[in-house]
């Protein structure tokens, strides 16, 4: 099993910590659990979640998080632990994000309200492909370069979106192409780009047609939206340039977090073949709810006077009925043994961290910190 001086050094050196892994594995519990441990060992720790489910605010107990960083007041939650530590947390608003982020950028005050009126833009923002994992770089980029955090965890979406979202630098790189973006966005000698010169120059039938299509605005639209938002190419650029530097960098760990399944232990192995192609590898392991041992041979010392009157209870029908689902936590226990020590095979089992199933959801800072317990 993993040796509990890696996760400890992990959470001591690190300054970007990404939680990656498939769906429904408990992944943001995990992210929520790393990020208190970090806090508890005095540094300022903000979580961010891109999922728009309340998993990171229901297991931290708060009613919701929103684009805005929140505190969370340790010394009223965890009396007994003296901290000089911050956690903080806060979800993921790609609306938002892009909004701010073109009011930082704008050339002047109403480029934002122009964006905002502009259909391509209300469509886009919140429907083209990958425009999630845009802004949650950009958001990325402004915690880790902003000074005040010690520490990001970020909880990343499912395996194949996480895998789109760690593409995204180069994409962002190749949608802002100048032989792309040439056909939009006016070059320093010109007024207009080419699209827009095309349709200037009597293009009067295709607007006519591409008119009767799509509306009598869209082409227009299309334009000024690129045109619009000219004044964030280079911005976008230079920060996914400085993104890719992030994720390579040293002080960056990826942390691969899965279940007791065959199935999704497969798919992070997968996410972590895939992280060969950003020069990094998984710094630990975390398989999830993993059955504790039972042993068939545990019955044989159990008696059912020990539990004292029943009352009309068949006791011959209940120690069968335990003994039958005892027999099956036996196998399900035995099973999810072999996952373990298989995957710690193929992972290294310095690496891995297995944590045992929780009879209840996590869903307050207590249990948080029982969790980050059997994470080191």
């Amino acid at each position: 099993m993993a040796n509990e001086d890696q996760i400890e050094s992990i959470l001591e050196s690190a300054r970007l910590i990404v939680c990656a892994g498939p769906g429904g594995v408990g992944k943001t519990t995990t992210s929520a659990a790393l990020g208190l441990k970090g806090a508890l060992h005095g540094r300022k720790v903000i979580v961010l979640t891109i999922d728009p489910a309340k998993r990171l605010a229901n297991s931290l107990g708060l009613d919701e998080l929103t684009n805005d960083p929140q505190q969370i007041d340790l010394s009223e939650r965890i009396p007994d632990q003296d901290t000089d530590g911050e956690l903080w947390a806060m979800m993921l608003d790609q609306q938002q994000t892009l909004d701010d982020l073109v009011a930082r950028y704008a050339p002047d005050s109403g480029a934002l309200a122009r964006s905002k009126d502009n259909n391509i833009y209300k469509l886009l923002s919140s429907t083209l492909a990958g425009m999630q994992e845009y802004m949650a770089l950009d958001k990325l980029h402004d915690l880790y370069t902003g000074g005040y955090y010690d520490l990001v965890v970020l909880d990343t979406p499912p395996t194949k979106n996480a895998l789109d979202f760690l593409n995204t630098p180069s994409r962002a790189r190749q949608f802002f192409d100048d032989r792309i973006m040439k056909w939009f966005i006016p070059s320093k000698n010109q007024k207009k780009g080419l699209f827009s010169k095309v349709f200037d120059a009597g293009g009067s039938v295709v607007n006519t047609l591409l008119g009767r299509i799509f509306g009598d605005s869209f082409v227009q639209d299309l334009v000024d939206f690129f045109e619009t938002l000219s004044f964030l190419q280079e911005a976008l650029r230079s920060r996914g340039d400085m993104i890719d530097f992030i994720l390579r960098d040293p002080q960056t760990h990826f942390v691969v977090i899965t279940s007791a399944d065959q199935r999704r232990i497969k798919e992070a192995l997968f996410f972590h073949d895939k992280l060969g192609q950003l020069d990094q590898e998984a710094a630990a392991f975390i398989l999830n709810r993993v059955i504790p041992g039972f042993e068939a041979d545990d019955l044989t010392s159990f008696d059912v006077e020990d539990l004292g009157d029943l009352g009309d209870v068949d006791v011959d029908k209940f120690e069968s009925a335990l003994s039958e689902h005892y027999e099956h936590l036996a196998r399900l226990a035995k099973h999810n043994k072999d996952l373990v020590e298989k995957f710690g095979k193929e992972v290294g089992p310095e690496r891995l961290r297995a944590i045992p199933l929780f009879g209840e959801d996590v869903h307050d800072i207590t249990q948080l910190r029982r969790l980050g317990e059997y994470l080191g």
